[in-house]
């Protein structure tokens, strides 16, 4: 797997997308920290989803701890159904 992030480290890259105008992030930078984000937890397909579509209520803290504490799994043996074929989390490499 990729290098793994830190409690910590995630949770500042988590910050930093949850408040992107603090930071004087654009758009783009603000996709790259979301990738760093993904690419730091062991399952980068169920981080993204975690950050961008879970509905559950939670703290940064407990969305972290969700993300830490999922299975590893590599992006390129998701299904296309679940990451499409191009998306730039295929190429995190396990």
């Amino acid at each position: 797997m990729s290098n793994l992030l830190s409690r910590q480290e995630l949770l500042q890259l988590l910050d930093k997308i949850m408040r992107p105008k603090a930071y004087g992030l654009n758009e783009k930078q603000g996709d790259e920290v979301l990738l760093a984000f993904c690419a730091g937890c062991p399952d980068p397909v169920g981080a993204r989803w975690l950050v961008v579509e879970c509905l559950d209520p939670m703290t940064d803290e407990e969305l972290v701890d969700r993300a830490m504490n999922m299975a590893h799994r590599n992006p390129a043996d998701v299904p296309t159904s679940e990451l499409p074929a191009g998306h730039p989390l295929r190429g995190i490499a396990d």
